[in-house]
């Protein structure tokens, strides 16, 4: 075997799954912290899924003795997810002392119950544990990038990583349809959750799950969570792929991207 035999040095095909197994969770793990910085779009969502609707609905049948959510304000219920979102990032601290407030700034109550502030410190573990992943997966993508311009082995092209991601999606996007949205939500709380503990909330149980419309509300955050996690990986493959023809061909850039030297 030669010496240069190494994982960047695989056929093209194996290279494009071991660029798409780093992208892909460092691009998730990217487009997560984005989310984060905007709230999840919550201000967005909250209109699209007509949660004051819900909020309408659901708040005065409220078991726990919470009817009073409905006397908040949409400025408040945003405060309360941004509030519910800074502490789940910060390991699930300050989620029991989170409370909601009229209009006019009266003090209603505790928002989270017990179970919830549980629920959610368990989310929190969850995410920390992606932050590190991703992290790493992010590390190790550009440490194969490195390696492979400083030995100028070319990047997949974009018929390679278009065919693969294809690949990835279809198979994903099937297996999650003929497996049924809702089972492999259920599937994966099971799987990831103490059993112990309660991750279902019924709306009349729960100010958190009426607030945010679950599971609904989930699926939309999904879908913005896809949509930038495929232009980071996208924006990230160019980036490798314009820094490695720098590199292979230093002449053919210029600072108009014009090449002016004669070929």
């Amino acid at each position: 075997m030669s010496s240069r035999s190494s994982l960047i040095d695989w056929p093209g095909g194996l290279r494009v799954v071991l660029h798409l197994i780093l992208l892909w969770p460092a691009a998730i793990w990217l487009a997560w912290t984005a989310l984060v910085q905007v709230n999840f779009l919550y201000p967005l969502d909250y209109h699209l899924l007509d949660i004051p609707a819900t909020i309408a609905k659901y708040a005065p049948q409220n078991r726990h003795g919470k009817q009073n959510f409905v006397q908040t304000d949409e400025a408040e219920r945003i405060r309360l997810f941004a509030a519910i979102t800074r502490d789940i990032q910060q390991g699930g601290q300050g989620l029991a002392t989170i409370h909601y407030r009229d209009p006019q700034g009266h003090d209603l109550g505790v928002f989270l119950t017990p179970a919830e502030v549980t629920h959610l410190t368990d989310v929190a573990a969850l995410v920390k544990q992606g932050n590190r992943f991703g992290f790493l997966a992010l590390l190790g993508w550009l440490l194969v990038v490195a390696v492979s311009l400083w030995r100028k082995i070319p990047l997949p092209g974009l018929r390679g990583l278009s065919i693969g991601n294809g690949l990835l999606i279809t198979g994903t996007a099937l297996a999650v349809a003929l497996i049924g949205p809702m089972q492999v939500f259920n599937a994966f709380h099971r799987s990831v959750f103490p059993p112990d503990h309660t991750w279902f909330f019924y709306y009349q149980d729960s100010l958190m799950t009426t607030f945010m419309q679950a599971p609904t509300l989930f699926g939309l955050i999904v879908l913005w969570w896809l949509l930038l996690t495929a232009i980071i990986l996208i924006l990230l493959w160019a980036l490798a792929r314009g820094l490695s023809r720098l590199i292979r061909h230093p002449h053919a850039f210029t600072l108009t991207g014009i090449d002016t030297k004669p070929s």
